[in-house]
């Protein structure tokens, strides 16, 4: 029963723990240069920042959640994110706006090669960021579509903390040991 009790407080400070939030902020928001492979641990492809005041009134401005900068998509193309490390990971959400027109987005979560996970379309416009939370675990490649040629912000990348994860399983692991015990 001890070990119950322990197994399931480690669960409840799971749920506390922090996620890992990239705001994109301390990257230059020049949106000639692409956001450096390794950045905040990712490499992503075809996909830069821009600073949400150099274009008053547009989505880019409408998108920054956090403070200055958020990232897009180059010249309104697919963009795919990866771990830099190749490892597997968790992708929580993200706040999203469309730059110029309202538009539509899609999300491919891949392992492997292998396609994990298709989200059905979320519809963006110019003025409201739109928090899309998918919480897909076990990923490598995240791509996100879009419904026309245009860029659309991204804010506030959110994944949970490697730390938060290992934490969660030993856990899990514990009570299932805990149970098993008990049955015999």
């Amino acid at each position: 029963m001890k070990k119950t009790i322990i197994g399931l407080l480690a669960m409840a400070t799971c749920a506390l723990a922090h996620a890992t939030v990239i705001h994109f902020d301390d990257l230059s928001g020049d949106e000639s240069l692409p956001i450096d492979a390794g950045y905040a641990g990712f490499n992503w492809d075809n996909m830069g920042t821009v600073s949400a005041a150099a274009y008053p009134g547009s989505g880019f401005e409408a998108g920054a959640v956090s403070q200055s900068n958020v990232a897009y998509n180059w010249y309104g193309n697919p963009a795919t994110i990866t771990k830099a490390d190749g490892n597997a990971w968790e992708y929580t959400g993200a706040w999203f706006t469309s730059a110029w027109v309202d538009q539509e987005i899609s999300f491919e979560g891949w392992r492997n090669g292998q396609l994990l996970f298709a989200s059905s379309a979320f519809t963006l416009d110019t003025t409201t960021p739109r928090w899309i939370q998918l919480d897909w675990a076990g990923i490598d490649t995240l791509v996100v579509y879009n419904s026309s040629p245009t860029a659309w912000a991204m804010d506030e990348f959110t994944v949970p903390e490697p730390g938060s994860l290992a934490l969660m399983g030993v856990s899990l692991a514990g009570l299932m040991t805990a149970r098993r015990r008990r049955k015999a």
